[in-house]
């Protein structure tokens, strides 16, 4: 599944790392990746933001109204 959320693009797929991680890109670049149990991983902490954390939200919603990311 792919989101566009205030110039963020996120990617989750059920078959990466048992479905636990969010891919985060802006401008084509790959950020970091947003791990459903430590957090912010692999780059993304340093790019943390609150417009960031805002997408990573509104997503992780829409995840769970599909019933990925419970």
């Amino acid at each position: 599944m792919r989101f566009k959320y205030n110039g963020y693009i996120f990617l989750f797929t059920r078959n990466d790392h048992d479905g636990n991680h969010i891919h985060v890109y802006k401008d084509d670049k790959q950020l970091g990746v947003y791990d459903r149990h430590q957090g912010p991983i692999r780059g993304l902490q340093q790019e943390w933001n609150n417009k960031l954390q805002e997408g990573i939200e509104a997503f992780i919603v829409k995840l769970n109204d599909r019933g990925y990311f419970n």
